[in-house]
């Protein structure tokens, strides 16, 4: 497959449409099985309210093996939110101590040993050197929401149930967006790669 799957090239059908929500689906084609052989449904969901956006992922198996499913999302702000402000006036805010080893990558994959978090309790200071060695990855979150945020303007809170993993990421070299990536599948890999077992999706 190519960097960050195929569902995100492909076109998907509408089974909802609403003023302020939408329910759509992708399910396995002769296309999807040429880059991954396994029979899915994949459906998304959004949900427009006055103070956010609702977005939740299902991922059926409708074959008979089982489903290596490692599956996210790939949202991303603008850096910075306020033109006048500095990138370095930014922070990320966990909602818990995040005292766990962060993961890196290398050539696009996860680099074998775990690295020192830049987190300072709950705090991870953000600047564009943070992202020299790509994405800070959080394969053990204590938290399950971060708050983007300077001292002031506006801020964006970042929630997420269901997912193992986060990444944190900006393109080396600086760009004017932040990514801020719930995932459900590093864990899961690994243990699939050292194991040879999976669970049932």
């Amino acid at each position: 497959m190519t960097q960050h799957g195929f569902a995100r090239d492909l076109r998907f059908n509408w089974l909802e449409r609403g003023a302020g929500s939408c329910k759509l689906v992708l399910a396995d084609s002769a296309e999807t099985r040429s880059r991954f052989p396994f029979a899915f449904r994949l459906t998304v969901t959004y949900v427009l309210s006055k103070t956010g956006l609702d977005f939740s992922i299902e991922v059926a198996n409708t074959g008979e093996e089982i489903l290596p499913a490692p599956i996210g999302v790939h949202p991303a702000f603008n850096w910075p939110l306020l033109a006048a402000l500095s990138k370095e006036s930014y922070r990320l805010t966990f909602s818990n101590q995040e005292r766990a080893p962060i993961r890196r990558l290398k050539d696009g994959l996860l680099r074998l040993a775990p690295e020192s978090t830049p987190i300072v309790g709950k705090v991870l200071a953000l600047s564009e050197r943070l992202f020299d060695d790509d994405a800070v990855i959080l394969d053990q979150p204590a938290s399950r929401s971060v708050q983007y945020v300077a001292d002031y303007g506006p801020s964006v809170e970042v929630s997420w149930n269901g997912f193992r993993e986060l990444g944190i990421w900006s393109k080396v070299g600086g760009a004017p967006f932040l990514y801020i990536e719930p995932w459900y599948g590093s864990r899961a890999l690994r243990s699939l790669t050292t194991n040879s077992t999976a669970s049932r999706a």
